[in-house]
């Protein structure tokens, strides 16, 4: 798990109250695992818009970004790369 993906963790398992360790998440399908409906999503990407200073566009909204610790890493490191060209 990079120090991000930890990050992140850490962020979804305080959005959506889970009492499981960090590492519980690693490599899973959060979405099953957390049993996350579409308003844990939404409060999902919010937390996730303010830890890392981004912002998730309207036509990304939904639950497959918040699949895996992957997914939300990969949009996290993009959007910044977007921020940081624009």
């Amino acid at each position: 798990m990079t120090e991000m993906q930890r990050e992140i963790a850490e962020v979804v398992l305080k959005a959506t109250r889970s009492k499981l360790a960090v590492e519980d998440l690693a490599g899973k399908d959060l979405v099953g695992m957390l049993a996350i409906s579409s308003v844990d999503a939404l409060e999902i990407l919010i937390s996730i818009e303010i830890a890392f200073g981004i912002e998730v566009r309207d036509e990304d909204l939904g639950s497959g970004l918040v699949e895996n610790l992957q997914t939300l890493e990969a949009y996290v490191i993009a959007r910044r790369d977007a921020l940081s060209q624009a």
